[in-house]
């Protein structure tokens, strides 16, 4: 995947990031978050040495960082490219990495490994979810995410989401006009977890200013 990767997309620097550990900021601020994942299975966890030889040897960079999740380092890495002038490309299979979306950088999804994939920008984004990549962040907040055990508000699902963030703009905007907002039930429920969902939108954000430096002769 790598290779093929390399060879259409040709790029002046590559950076692969990895989680290091599973405990990170996001634990301190909420103990459960990913409390339920399965440990990383040992056929698995037994290849990532062999996987950074492989970098190493290909002169790609490896870089992971105690407290802090992979994608933390790639909206680092992606913002402090953009800032010096560089367009970026994210290649993942993690939607999360959507929000990282900017007009410097644009995120490919990997479906089937790399041989189906869905390329977005803001454009792209915003036409297929009629939200911005960083209202992402918001809807993820108020529904949730079941996977990486982000509580959200009860009640809430993604259609839900979708409409009070079109509407509202942002979590806080949505939780300022609760009066305006249809149902008795959702009113009472945004009510009553108003620390959650703003918790659940930071624990959704992804870390853009981490203490790393980027210069091209380090890449």
């Amino acid at each position: 995947m790598m290779v093929k990767l390399l060879g259409e997309l040709k790029p002046d620097f590559m950076v692969v990031a990895f989680d290091k550990g599973k405990i990170t900021f996001r634990n301190d601020a909420y103990a459960e978050y990913k409390a339920h994942r399965k440990p990383t299975p040992g056929e698995l966890s037994e290849q990532f040495p062999l996987a950074k030889e492989v970098l190493n040897a290909f002169g790609i960079r490896v870089i992971e960082e105690a407290g802090y999740e992979a994608d933390d380092i790639i909206g680092t890495l992606a913002a402090k490219a953009g800032q010096a002038g560089h367009k970026v490309t994210i290649v993942t299979g993690d939607r999360d990495a959507l929000q990282l979306i900017s007009p410097s950088t644009q995120v490919m999804l990997t479906k089937k490994g790399i041989s189906e994939m869905e390329t977005f920008d803001r454009e792209a984004f915003q036409a297929k979810y009629s939200v911005t990549p960083e209202q992402q962040i918001d809807i993820k907040g108020l529904m949730g995410d079941a996977s990486d055990n982000i509580p959200g508000v009860p009640g809430v699902g993604e259609k839900t989401a979708v409409k009070l963030i079109v509407e509202f703009g942002s979590i806080e905007n949505v939780l300022e006009n609760i009066d305006h907002i249809s149902g008795k039930k959702l009113q009472e429920n945004l009510r009553n977890n108003k620390e959650i969902a703003l918790l659940s939108k930071k624990l959704a954000t992804i870390v853009c200013d981490m203490p790393l430096e980027f210069t091209t002769e380090n890449f």
